[in-house]
C-alpha cells in the first residue's frame, strides 16, 4: 500500500527533453539536463550539477514539432528550487513555479517591467 502524500496541485506531465537552466548568487551559473516531468506549477530536472535549494532558477525548454502540432514550442519555467534529489550517479531537483509557453513568458516579463 502506498503511503506518500501528494502535495502538487497541478498534474505533471512525463517529458524527457532537453533543458537548459540558470540562477544566480554571486555569480551566474548556466547549465544543462533534462526535464523528467513538466506541469503548470512546475518542474522536475535530471542534471550532474543542481542550484542550491531556495535559488531561484529559470528554464529553457523547446518542444519539437510533431504530427499534430505543426511548429515547435519553447517552454520556460520560472520558479523556486524546492526538493533536491540524489540517488547513486544520478541527481535533479524539483521547481515550483509558473511553467510558460514564449509568448505568454514575454508578456509576463513586460508587465512586471512596466510597473
Amino acid at each position: 500500500m502506498d503511503h506518500s502524500i501528494e502535495r502538487r496541485t497541478f498534474r505533471r506531465y512525463s517529458l524527457i527533453l532537453p533543458v537548459l537552466f540558470r540562477w544566480t548568487d554571486s555569480v551566474d551559473h548556466y547549465d544543462t539536463g533534462h526535464c523528467g516531468n513538466a506541469g503548470l506549477g512546475g518542474m522536475f530536472v535530471f542534471s550532474a550539477k543542481c542550484p542550491p535549494l531556495g535559488a531561484q532558477v529559470k528554464i529553457e525548454m523547446d518542444i519539437p514539432a510533431f504530427d499534430l502540432v505543426p511548429h515547435g514550442v519553447r517552454l520556460r519555467c520560472i520558479g523556486r528550487v524546492s526538493r533536491i534529489e540524489t540517488c547513486y550517479q544520478l541527481s535533479g531537483f524539483a521547481v515550483t513555479g509558473q511553467l510558460l509557453d514564449g509568448e505568454t513568458f514575454a508578456d509576463s516579463i513586460s508587465m512586471a517591467t512596466s510597473t
